[in-house]
């Protein structure tokens, strides 16, 4: 009889690595002075294991994206992020500091542990809009060009 592996379980199949998920889920960022200082922490732990787990996710990514009725304009570069980080992936980018910070920002929004709870009216995507706006404005000339190569236009409002 051949013995085949067990299927891993989907928790585990999309698990994110434990020190990513950690930084993720921390109530507090004392020991990280700032919003930027903590994407690039956050950033710098996100590995070939956590991009792959990202990949797995796809689909609740994209239907938390798609759940953000009230915020069109974050929900837009979210769906930004996302296609640059399948594209830059299926290109050869993967684990470049673009496609980290990217993969990091897209992964505080869908963990939902965040500083400022989505559900609070008005103000519960504070935090996720400003990680945003902090790998878009770092990276806007790496994801611009990376829409130029692919003959789009670049969307005005970033």
């Amino acid at each position: 009889m051949i013995k085949t592996a067990p299927h891993p379980t989907p928790a585990r199949s999309s698990a994110i690595p434990e020190v990513l998920n950690r930084h993720l889920s921390a109530n507090s960022r004392d020991d990280v002075p700032g919003v930027s200082a903590y994407v690039d922490r956050g950033a710098a732990l996100v590995t070939p294991e956590a991009i792959a787990a990202l990949r797995r996710l796809r689909q609740p990514l994209h239907r938390k994206i798609d759940a953000l009725k009230e915020s069109g304009h974050l929900r837009h570069r979210l769906e930004l992020l996302a296609v640059y980080f399948e594209e830059a992936g299926s290109d050869g980018h993967k684990g470049t500091p673009a496609h980290r910070d990217v993969a990091f920002a897209l992964l505080y929004f869908l963990k939902g542990f965040d500083r400022i709870p989505d559900s609070l009216p008005e103000v519960g995507l504070l935090d996720d809009a400003m990680i945003v706006q902090i790998v878009l404005q770092r990276h806007a000339v790496t994801l611009r060009g990376h829409w130029l190569r692919r003959r789009r236009t670049w969307p005005a409002e970033y």
